[in-house]
């Protein structure tokens, strides 16, 4: 689909536009079905979403390469916990999945997500090759453990919905 129908926001919407909140997702695929819907689009940083977001305009549809029926796929896409590491020089995966018509509707989306995330207790801060990412030297977010990290994350993600 082209960039603009990608953008089509009259689509039924799966699910809305968010960043994963962890260092990597990585999303198993069947080639049959690819990747249904799966749209992503460029931000910077890690926050988007909910308050920080926008279902309009920016949207790509994800298409796979030619492989072999029986081969899967992975899709592999940066969280914002990896954006916070490195300083925001790698930004998060902006995506969304939208219903691309009423076959697509009608078939079951299948998909296999393996969030990969530091353990709880792990103290996240940016890594020193990227102090420089945000000008001059400037450190752009303070340490913090993983756990503190994703109760923000999640309490952030409930005050979108009331």
């Amino acid at each position: 689909a082209s960039a603009e129908e990608a953008g089509d926001t009259s689509k039924p919407i799966r699910i809305g536009e968010h960043t994963d909140f962890g260092a990597f997702t990585f999303l198993l695929v069947h080639p049959d079905h690819g990747p249904d819907g799966l749209q992503l689009k460029s931000v910077q940083g890690g926050e988007v979403g909910g308050e920080a977001g926008g279902e309009k305009e920016g949207w790509q549809d994800v298409t796979l390469p030619p492989v072999d029926k029986n081969t899967p796929v992975l899709i592999v896409n940066t969280g914002a916990l990896m954006a916070r590491w490195t300083n925001d020089a790698w930004n998060a995966t902006a995506h969304r999945v939208v219903v691309t018509d009423e076959a697509a509707a009608a078939r079951a989306r299948y998909s296999i997500a393996c969030f990969i995330d530091p353990d709880s207790n792990s103290l996240v801060s940016v890594h020193p090759n990227f102090a420089a990412e945000g000008g001059e030297g400037t450190i752009k977010y303070e340490p913090i453990k993983s756990d503190e990290y994703l109760a923000e994350k999640l309490k952030s993600m409930m005050k979108v919905g009331q």
